[in-house]
Parts: structure tokens; sequence; C-alpha cells
């Protein structure tokens, strides 16, 4: 893991690495595989944030007869969730009667996840799970809570694993927080 990385002119520092990432996503593919042993789920993937979390945990959960898709919503603006919700790319697959779920980079206020989790419900799965790499509960607005969480964390701006700043650094393996912000998680 590199020590520090800039962009746009901000200091970053090494936060999470690729060893704790790989062995909590395996974690949460465990107890994935446990609910849904016997089932063909389907993962809906929100982009962009998740797509990397969304690769390394649906292949570990190991279910053959899954399903991947993908939807696109956005609540962020720069660093800052904006508080509103737009959705980018639609849903096109029938839902009704499926186990879901839905795989999301992050969960700071909720109010994306609370949007997307009432759409899909007007849809009719017959279940419906979220799964989260990252999970902030001091900021939520909603209450939400996610059925799955790799890493609850303190309010910190984020990059890598999938997490970008302006669409820089989601390639990187490991996740980074600005210097300033480097107290507990």
């Amino acid at each position: 893991m590199e020590k520090e990385i800039t962009i746009n002119g901000l200091t970053f520092v090494p936060y999470i690495s690729r060893d704790e990432i790989r062995e909590q996503v395996s974690r949460v593919a465990g107890e994935i595989r446990r609910d849904l042993s016997g089932c063909e789920p389907v993962f809906l993937c929100v982009l962009n944030g998740s797509f990397i979390f969304a690769a390394d945990l649906i292949r570990e959960v190991g279910i053959d007869d899954c399903h991947v898709c993908f939807v696109r919503y956005s609540s962020y603006e720069g660093m800052n969730s904006s508080g509103k919700i737009k959705q980018l790319i639609g849903l096109t697959e029938e839902l009704e009667g499926k186990d879901v779920v839905i795989v999301e980079d992050i969960v700071d206020t909720g109010l994306t996840a609370s949007n997307l989790m009432d759409d899909l419900r007007r849809r009719r799965p017959r279940s419906l799970r979220f799964a989260t790499l990252l999970h902030k509960p001091e900021c939520t607005k909603t209450g939400f809570i996610p059925d799955y969480v790799a890493f609850s964390i303190h309010p910190r701006f984020i990059v890598g694993y999938g997490l970008d700043l302006d669409g820089k650094a989601r390639n990187l393996p490991d996740i980074y927080v600005i210097k300033e912000e480097t107290e507990d998680r």
C-alpha cells in the first residue's frame, strides 16, 4: 500500500488495506451465501462506485445461478452528498418474485439507499437485501441500516476500491482517507 497519494491537490493516506478489504468481502459473501443458499439471486449493482466491490463480492458468493444487473443512482457532487437523488440509468430487469441483493459502495445519509429500496419494493421481489462496502451510521438521515456491511466507519471522505473524487482514484486497490481525517475508523 502506498504511503500518500495526491488527487486534485488533496493528500490522502492509507485507511483500509486491500487485505482487510478482501477479508471483509469474504465474510459478507459468506453471509449472503448462507442466506440465499438454494436461491437464484439477482445482484443489483449500483454504479459507478460499487463495480469493484460487486465483482469481488459476487465471485466470492459463488452462487452459479445468479443474475447480475446494474442501476445508476447519484447523490454526490464533488466531496459532498447533494441530498438530491437522481436516477441516471433505470432498471429493466423483472424482479417480481425474485431474491434481490443490492450491492452499493457506501451508505452515509441513507437517502439513495432508502429511495432505491422503496423503488424496488414496488417491483414485488420475494426478498430484498442490501449489501454495502462502507457504512457511515453517524451520517444517516433516514435510519436506514444495510443487511450486510463490510466496514462501519466514521464520517470521512475516502477514495479507492471503486470510490472516487471527481472520477479519479476508483482503480486503487486500497482505500484512502484525506490526511487530516486520520482519526479512528
